[in-house]
């Protein structure tokens, strides 16, 4: 008697809590578009006010492509004697959160705290222009690869290349 009477407890909860968690069961929220990244602003109506805005957004914008170039350029080829001086790190941000990819860097020049603050920064504006611009991605969790020592240079393997079978 107990024992049924526990698996109707457990079938009941299981039952509402798959129900709970469904996206879109609940038809009464109408979902909304992003609002727009700059309220726009006629020039033939308020043309200061036009220009202002536009210098504004000029200036909140930040050049992704810059500081990543930035940080390649301080990697360089990661050059190291022994793959213990090889770090793998998280490179830019999903929408959805975690890492885009990843990088190789080499800690045998000593500037590994010098690289992981500009990865930090760029990681942290690429977060902040996804916010900015409402984006959205798969939200697929990128896999963490190993790095490996090839010819003095950290080079990333991806997991499907250290599969043995």
């Amino acid at each position: 008697m107990r024992t049924k009477l526990l698996i109707l407890i457990i079938t009941t909860l299981t039952l509402t809590a798959c129900q709970q968690g469904q996206a879109g069961s609940d038809s009464s929220v109408e979902r909304l578009p992003p609002n727009p990244v700059v309220e726009p602003i006629d020039p033939a109506t308020n043309p200061i006010g036009a220009v202002k805005a536009r210098k504004q957004q000029m200036a909140e914008q930040i050049n992704l492509p810059a500081m990543r170039a930035e940080v390649m350029a301080m990697i360089g080829e990661a050059k190291a004697d022994d793959v213990q001086q090889c770090r793998v790190v998280g490179f830019g941000s999903k929408p959805c959160g975690g890492p885009d990819s990843y990088i190789a860097i080499s800690t045998k020049d000593g500037n590994e705290n010098s690289i992981m603050a500009l990865i930090s920064q760029y990681n942290a504006a690429v977060k902040s222009e996804n916010d900015r611009r409402g984006l959205m991605s798969d939200c697929a969790v990128v896999p963490k690869p190993a790095v490996t020592l090839e010819n003095g240079v950290c080079v990333l393997t991806s997991a499907t290349d250290r599969a043995t079978f």
